[in-house]
């Protein structure tokens, strides 16, 4: 069982058991790059991210994406993240588009996948996105509506669910994961403390796609290859 999105470098998150058979970690910016990257330096099944989140903009220059283009062109990063806008926390919005656009024309430059962060801001995400068709990759933690899912599926985003899902009274997440293919969702825990509740999310699709937890674990795992290109 892959976990598509989990911060194992953060002090507060343990480490899986053995049910979790491979990780991907996304950065949060310059301060990090180095522990993700020594993180899976250390095990065969964890491939990690380069980015510079939203919440971080401001504590990053120019030249931090000059470092980070230099990066991805040495270190081989399995996608560019953790990357995107999130209107709810961070109150400048020009700051945050202009660094989440340079990624995701870095992305498009390497040829690699996006791992978004968007909160209240799916509409301009999406609208980004548009404009570069060679992007690809995974809305993390989806928060948007069952329509804009509908958008992004069209220019064939996938979608990454956490624990929220298990929340039995989360009936739009619900709805959503009803809604999309099982073979545009994969599963993460994301900064949890525990990240094998992964199980849980696992069974929630599960019931919610009436399909086996077997199969669910098995076609998240397979696009989680598919979109990050790992074997």
């Amino acid at each position: 069982m892959l976990n598509s999105h989990i911060h194992l470098d953060f002090d507060n998150v343990n480490s899986p058991s053995s049910s979790t058979t491979g990780v991907i970690i996304p950065s949060t910016g310059k301060d990090n790059w180095d522990s993700v990257i020594a993180c899976c330096h250390s095990n065969d099944n964890s491939y990690f991210a380069l980015g510079i989140h939203p919440w971080f903009v401001k504590d990053h220059q120019m030249i931090d994406l000059h470092d980070l283009e230099v990066r991805i062109e040495e270190e081989k990063p399995i996608a560019v993240g953790e990357c995107g806008l999130d209107y709810a926390k961070v109150k400048d919005q020009n700051t945050q588009r202009f660094f989440f656009d340079e990624q995701v024309a870095l992305a498009t430059r390497f040829d690699l996948p996006l791992i978004i962060h968007s909160v209240h801001a799916t509409e301009d995400v999406t609208d980004l996105l548009k404009s570069y068709s060679k992007s690809r990759g995974v809305i993390h933690a989806y928060s948007g509506s069952l329509q804009q899912a509908e958008n992004l599926l069209k220019i064939n985003f996938s979608f990454g669910f956490g624990t929220s899902l298990t929340n039995p009274h989360a009936y739009k997440l619900h709805d959503i994961v009803k809604f999309l293919p099982i073979e545009s969702i994969v599963i993460e825990t994301d900064d949890r403390k525990n990240p094998d509740e992964l199980i849980q999310v696992a069974e929630r699709v599960a019931r919610i796609k009436k399909i086996t937890v077997d199969q669910v674990i098995e076609q998240c795992d397979q696009n989680t290859f598919n979109i990050f290109k790992i074997s």
